[in-house]
């Protein structure tokens, strides 16, 4: 059974766009495709990825902008190809894939009205798919192998997802409620019906945007949480499930600016950690670049850390980066990043003092890491765009146990 903890950001190359595309939520326009049928022959594998690391071949030539892996060789994945020229909007169409250990890769129809921006799901013919349909509107549902059943929560901006069994998910973000209020909200169903829990600062909009199930007495979901009002400085959230209740999380500032949470992981002997940026590039403009911040929480309480720009060039536009995802791979801490489209900058690792660069698992050049999941068996699957990330075109790899990233 899988666990995912990060999330699908995507950073485009215009200024417009990438407000849009940095969200979790993958906000792009879905063409409905052909019904389920066997996929043509898919294109030669790419190369070996740095490291260790394996790529998986895509059915397509756009590889994947989302990879679900379950284990044992079967995957639920989506590919997008952009229909526009330019991205005033974007527009794409994207297509459903899934795979088992005996099978190819299968096209699966798109649920109607709905969206697959965010992915969950234990097996091919138990996937579930979230976001804003072409119409605006937000929705959920669920597929059993055959048909699509509408599972959607009335006006929730889901951002992640988990599924930890075939009857229960659980899912992050926030919920536009009619009182103009936003607050963070986590949703489980229970393999009948949704309950949520709210989570409202007053005089704040919160959203929840990364989640990480140990156990169902448990759970960690991340965001943020700032003032409705204009050019609001924003601070990291967490909240956390024992089994009974959920409470809030006392995180420690990060900086006097706006900063945010965007990942979560824990390790074996409890450990927390919790990644994101830190400064909002527009709000907080020319007081330097956006930085990628990891909070690590241990018996001693919270610290907090920095992961370093490579070849920094004094620009605070290229000089950006986010943690966009965590995981543990065989002890080692690794966090997926997102940098600006001129640095080759994806992955790195905690020595116990101090972050690395690794070689990204992407099998081309500047690519992202968007999420790291781990699957029963140990293997740790990277998944991200490559530049320019508008055009929606990533790649997956997996990583062995035993095997080192770098």
């Amino acid at each position: 059974m899988p666990k995912t903890t990060g999330r699908a950001g995507i950073r485009a190359l215009i200024p417009k766009a990438k407000v849009l595309l940095l969200t979790a939520a993958f906000a792009l326009t879905a063409t409905t495709t052909a019904a389920a049928a066997p996929a043509a022959a898919p294109p030669a594998p790419p190369a070996p990825a740095a490291s260790g690391w394996q790529p998986v071949a895509a059915p397509d030539a756009q590889g994947f902008s989302s990879y679900l892996p379950f284990g044992g060789g079967s995957a639920f994945a989506r590919s997008s190809r952009q229909t526009t020229v330019t991205c005033l909007p974007c527009e794409y169409v994207h297509t459903l894939w899934s795979k088992t250990s005996t099978t190819a890769w299968r096209k699966v129809p798109l649920p109607t009205g709905g969206s697959t921006d965010v992915l969950a799901g234990t097996a091919p013919d138990d996937a579930w798919g979230f976001g804003r349909n072409d119409r605006g509107y937000f929705s959920g549902h669920h597929w059993n192998g055959t048909a699509w059943t509408n599972r959607t929560v009335p006006d929730m901006e889901t951002l992640a997802a988990r599924a930890t069994s075939r009857g229960t998910v659980w899912a992050v973000g926030n919920l536009r409620a009619a009182d103009d209020t936003s607050p963070g909200v986590v949703a489980r169903w229970d393999g009948a019906k949704w309950s949520l829990a709210k989570f409202a600062v007053p005089g704040h909009a919160t959203s929840l945007r990364a989640l990480h199930v140990v156990s169902d007495n448990d759970i960690w979901a991340v965001g943020s949480t700032s003032p409705r009002v204009l050019k609001a400085v924003s601070r990291p959230y967490a909240v956390h499930w024992d089994g009974t209740s959920w409470s809030e999380v006392e995180l420690p500032a990060v900086s006097t600016l706006s900063a945010r949470a965007t990942a979560v992981t824990v390790g074996r002997n409890g450990e927390v950690w919790i990644g994101g940026m830190d400064r909002n590039p527009w709000a907080d403009a020319g007081t330097g670049p956006p930085k990628a911040f990891a909070l690590r929480r241990d018996a001693a309480g919270w610290k907090l850390t920095f992961v370093p720009v490579t070849q920094p060039t004094g620009e605070e536009s290229r000089d950006s980066l986010e943690v966009s995802a965590l995981a543990f791979h065989d002890g080692q801490l690794l966090a997926g990043l997102t940098a600006h489209d001129s640095k080759n900058q994806s992955l790195a690792r905690w020595t116990g003092t101090a972050w690395e660069p690794l070689p990204g698992p992407g099998t081309g050049s500047y690519s992202q890491v968007a999420a790291l999941t781990t699957t029963a068996d140990g293997t740790l699957w990277a998944s991200g765009l490559y530049s320019p990330r508008y055009k929606y075109e990533g790649f997956a790899a997996s990583l062995a146990p035993g095997v080192s990233a770098g």
